[in-house]
């Protein structure tokens, strides 16, 4: 008799432990996802890093613009900028602080780094309630689900994530530093054009004083028919030359008006530079060039998508085999009056019979040999990428100094010595009106070679922090008139 009473005792103490064990493992369950299961992340936290990276060139502090308030303040800005000459620095800020496209690429980004850290949370588990009646029985059953597999592999999940996220970090940076690359190319041949539209405005004026001076010596006999008709074809040409000059000078400020985001009002009290930057007296060393191959954009970008896929490729295989889900099943019964309790668990396995996930490893392995090779490419070419676009942009500094230092100071010279010359009757005026036509197509060259030197260093640039971006240099141009032959 004591021996069954002892019997009993044990199997409640036994049974009693078991359940106390269950409820703790539950516990720890609970717990463990509450701590590991919670990915967090802020896409302030990537605003910042960016506003302290100074390689991007960023000018003025990078935000989403999320509030009234926030758009009023930066609408505040804009106009102040908008109100003194638009300088190449003042042209980013007002990108940065106007533009939708800008706001756009940001909010896109936060998306995608949002769903990056997304993958490093557990799923929600699944819990179903159902109400079944027969006769004058009454179950209610409650089932809790969660997969199993996704549990286990967590930790694995989050290391991905977060190389995920720091991977649409280095895009989102990418993405900025192409905006303000190519605002800075906008800017660049918008004064540029400006500048050349003003030339060919003068050399049409003194083509028009050419022309009605031909014509004036035609009806006093002067003059043969042949020369003014001569004259007249020069300024003809001259006429088309300033049509596609102001007409590049219209499309290039449009351009530049919506790379800004500015409204109509606001593109046409835009003031901007009547010259492009002078060419430094010295040019860029390439000793001085602080160059890291490892912090380049692309290379950074090639590195972090191969490390997320080998990190990922052990989650990737077991997935392609099977997939395990856990639930636990706690139904109550109510049979006329008298109450019991259903409980249980329940393994759901996925049987590879069928498919056995070969030909989706396979893809796995070939994608990331394929992006081990791109991130081996991206760093042998990175090296020949600095050393082509330094020599362009030494290439460009030599022609844009010579222009600067010798061939505008020798058609300055010339046209000084025609001037002597016409004073001393010597030459007539279309001679002198040819000279000055010659400094002045010398001076769009000129242009042309200084606006080549600044996109060469861009270009130098963007190899120097993310690799080339398709920057190329423009034609120097030719002469805007034909030689006119004098009288």
């Amino acid at each position: 008799m004591r021996l069954a009473v002892g019997n009993i005792i044990l199997e409640k103490k036994v049974k009693r432990l078991i359940r106390t064990d269950m409820y703790s493992w539950f516990f720890k369950l609970g717990v463990f996802l509450l701590i590991t299961g919670c990915s967090s992340y802020k896409f302030d936290e990537s605003l910042l890093k960016l506003n302290e990276n100074e390689e991007i060139g960023a000018v003025g502090q990078i935000t989403t613009v999320t509030s009234e308030s926030q758009r009023n303040f930066l609408n505040d800005r804009a106009a102040t900028l908008l109100n003194a000459e638009l300088g190449e620095d003042e042209a980013i800020e007002l990108m940065i602080v106007k533009s939708p496209d800008f706001q756009s690429l940001l909010f896109d980004h936060r998306s995608r780094l949002a769903e990056a850290a997304q993958q490093g949370r557990i799923s929600n588990p699944a819990f179903s309630f159902e109400r079944m009646v027969k006769g004058a029985e009454t179950e209610y059953g409650r089932f809790l689900s969660f997969g199993l597999l996704e549990l286990f592999t967590l930790p694995l999940r989050k290391e991905t994530s977060k190389i995920s996220v720091e991977l649409g970090h280095v895009k989102l940076e990418a993405g900025v530093f192409e905006k303000i690359n190519d605002l800075r190319i906008a800017w660049y041949d918008a004064v540029a054009s400006q500048k050349r539209k003003k030339l060919y405005e003068d050399a049409f004026i003194a083509l028009s004083a050419n022309a009605e001076l031909a014509k004036r010596m035609k009806k006093t006999g002067n003059m043969t028919t042949s020369d003014r008709i001569r004259q007249q074809l020069i300024l003809s040409g001259a006429t088309v030359a300033i049509a596609e000059a102001r007409m590049k000078n219209i499309s290039a400020r449009e351009m530049l008006t919506r790379k800004i985001g500015l409204s109509r009002d606001e593109a046409n009290v835009m003031d901007l530079p009547q010259a492009l930057p002078e060419a430094p007296n010295d040019p860029i060393s390439i000793e001085d060039l602080e160059y890291e191959i490892n912090n380049r954009l692309d290379v950074k970008a090639a590195r972090l998508e191969y490390e997320l896929l080998l990190k990922g490729l052990g989650l990737d295989e077991l997935s392609s085999y099977t997939d395990i889900e856990l639930g636990y099943r706690n139904d109550r019964i109510n049979d006329a009056g008298s109450i019991s309790n259903k409980k249980g668990y329940e393994l759901e396995v996925k049987i590879p019979i069928f498919d056995w996930g070969d030909l989706q490893r396979d893809v796995v392995q070939s994608e990331l040999v394929a992006k081990q090779q791109r991130y081996k490419n991206t760093v042998l070419a990175a090296a020949s990428e600095l050393r082509e676009s330094y020599q362009g942009y030494r290439t460009a500094y030599d022609i844009a100094k010579h222009y600067k230092d010798q061939i505008i100071p020798m058609y300055e010279t010339l046209l000084d010595e025609a001037t002597y010359e016409y004073n001393g009757m010597i030459i007539g005026v279309f001679e002198l009106v040819q000279v000055g036509l010659e400094k002045a197509s010398a001076e769009i060259r000129a242009i042309d070679a200084l606006q080549n030197l600044h996109l060469a260093e861009l270009k130098l640039n963007s190899v120097l922090v993310g690799g080339q971006m398709g920057l190329e240099t423009n034609a120097i141009s030719d002469a805007p008139a034909k030689k006119a032959k004098g009288h």
